[in-house]
């Protein structure tokens, strides 16, 4: 395994862990404003800009990346929902998570679509600038 193909295979974990971060921090963030971003156009917005961000600068599948978010936004939903069941936070239980949490599926779309506009972005700025670059063969 040659240097750059190890360096290409720890940046795409780095990157996937902070898409994880960053599917956490859009609920942070949206918390701290007491509302949820899916009842927000900043939060669709929000979700298309960071599925570009991550779909131009990842080498891997786009697929991954909003995975990613969604990972995250279902860890802050399971941290918050053990938060309700065990601590007392003035509002009791939030039986609502496993309800919230199907919704976190067509709510992560709008990163997958980015994600997959910001791969072809890459694709073809790297076909401009390197236009007398080799396509790689399948087999």
């Amino acid at each position: 395994m040659t240097l750059s193909a190890m360096k290409e295979i720890a940046s795409s974990k780095l990157l996937f862990v902070t898409s994880v971060i960053v599917g956490v921090a859009i609920w942070v963030v949206f918390a701290v404003f007491e509302t949820e971003p899916w009842n927000s156009s900043y939060g669709l917005i929000g979700m298309v800009a960071l599925g570009v961000f991550f779909g131009f600068l990842g080498k891997g599948n786009p697929m991954l990346w909003p995975l990613g978010i969604f990972l995250g936004e279902f860890l802050y939903g399971t941290g918050s929902f053990m938060k309700s069941l065990f601590f007392y936070s003035g509002g009791g239980v939030n039986f609502f998570f496993p309800l919230g949490a199907m919704f976190l599926i067509p709510f992560t779309i709008p990163a997958l679509v980015g994600s997959l506009v910001g791969f072809g972005l890459r694709k073809t700025l790297n076909k401009t600038l390197n236009p007398d670059a080799q396509k790689r063969r399948a087999g």
